[in-house]
């Protein structure tokens, strides 16, 4: 019996020291996140710097944690004398040992972004986010090590110099995820977003005749693309390499052209309920060998009679535009009983041209992926010093 006991005690203390070992090393790859994240928002010519205070790791021992406190963010936009400078009071990243494969991602309950003009401040009733973590990259630095990324918010107020507000969102939530190896068929890259009621304040609706009460009742938006393309390291390129924004879209380019011409696809719906009328929209592109883009596309939206009705209703000025825009689309618009006035639209694009509802109304122009790469230079920015944050 003593053996068997000492057996057991010896069990329990491999596995007390293996699991400190651990719990130590992810807290500090928590932490070099954190460092990385704030590194990856500072760039050498000043356009964009991050600071925080310091960063602090839990003392949990089923739980590892790394926080960075009172960040400030400052943007200098070109043309501007200031910068806009984003403040939050912490950002907190913790896995626990129950569930290593995801990462909770701590944000304040409030925003506070300063322009040269005044101060945006953003409040949530409730906010969550977290992302799947990849668990060989614990283990190998050079991996990027999230999967996928979820935040949902309820309950948000924007308001203007803490005072004045100026819109409110009951509920948002954003997802999205990637696979890096992804093959021809395979779903490589997809966004889901929701929304619902996004309003402006009543007494502003009502000022200014706003149709609908100022508010948006849902929108939602899918977007998957299929096919080899490096997305993981896309990801961690964006998010842990300092860059300007001009860097950015070059890389985000880059990245398009490569899936392009390895066949790529993709798929994309939009849904969109103001006041009576409800927009249904899908869309698919596909890629040739020279990296042509062919698909379709297709947008319905009802009860557009009672939708131009109060539009014109509340502003009689656009009357004569709206009337011109319904001459133009006449043939596309359908009635019936239960839709009300319906607009249907059919688009198919590819070296055919553009055919809209089956009757071609345009040739498509060759995409030039060099141009989109390229683009417009940079503008000139004052040189900065780079620093990012403060020692933590």
């Amino acid at each position: 019996m003593r053996n068997m006991a000492r057996w057991v005690a010896g069990i329990v203390l491999v596995l007390a020291v293996a699991w400190g070992g651990t719990w130590w090393y992810a807290q500090q790859r928590l932490r070099d996140m954190l460092v990385s994240y704030a590194a990856g928002h500072t760039t050498a010519d000043g356009s964009s710097t991050l600071t925080y205070d310091n960063i602090t790791t839990g003392h949990d021992p089923l739980a590892a944690s790394a926080t960075l406190h009172d960040l400030r963010w400052n943007l200098q936009m070109p043309g501007s004398a200031a910068p806009i400078i984003i403040s939050e009071a912490q950002l907190r990243l913790s896995l626990s040992a129950f569930n290593p494969n995801i990462l909770n991602i701590g944000l304040p309950r409030r925003l506070d972004i300063a322009f040269p003009e005044g101060t945006i401040n953003i409040s949530f009733g409730g906010i969550a986010a977290r992302a799947g973590v990849d668990p060989l990259a614990l283990f190998n630095r050079n991996a990027y090590p999230l999967t996928s990324q979820t935040v949902q918010m309820r309950d948000v107020a924007i308001s203007a110099d803490s005072s004045f507000q100026v819109l409110t969102i009951g509920h948002l939530a954003m997802r999205e995820s990637w696979r890096n190896a992804a093959g021809p068929d395979q779903t490589a890259l997809a966004l889901k977003d929701r929304l619902e009621n996004l309003a402006i304040p009543s007494w502003v609706a009502a000022k200014w005749n706003v149709p609908f009460g100022g508010r948006l009742s849902n929108a939602a938006l899918d977007i998957t693309l299929s096919g080899p393309a490096s997305w993981a390291s896309f990801m961690q390129h964006l998010y842990t390499t300092p860059q300007n924004t001009y860097a950015k879209r070059k890389l985000l380019m880059a990245t398009l052209h490569d899936w392009a011409q390895k066949g790529g696809k993709a798929n994309a719906s939009l849904q969109l309920a103001i006041g009576p009328s409800t927009l249904n929209a899908t869309a698919d592109v596909a890629f040739d060998n020279k990296a042509q883009p062919n698909g379709t596309a297709a947008v319905t939206v009802d009860h557009l009679d009672s939708f131009v009705a109060a539009l014109t209703t509340a502003y009689p000025q656009l009357q004569q535009s709206i009337g011109t825009i319904e001459g133009k689309y006449s043939s596309y618009l359908t009635t019936s009983a239960t839709d009300g006035q319906v607009l249907t639209l059919h688009v198919a694009y590819g070296q055919n041209g553009i055919l809209l509802n089956g009757t071609k109304v345009e040739d498509l122009p060759p995409l030039d992926w060099t141009a989109l790469e390229n683009g417009p230079a940079a503008s000139a920015q004052a040189p900065g010093d780079g620093s990012g944050a403060a020692s933590p």
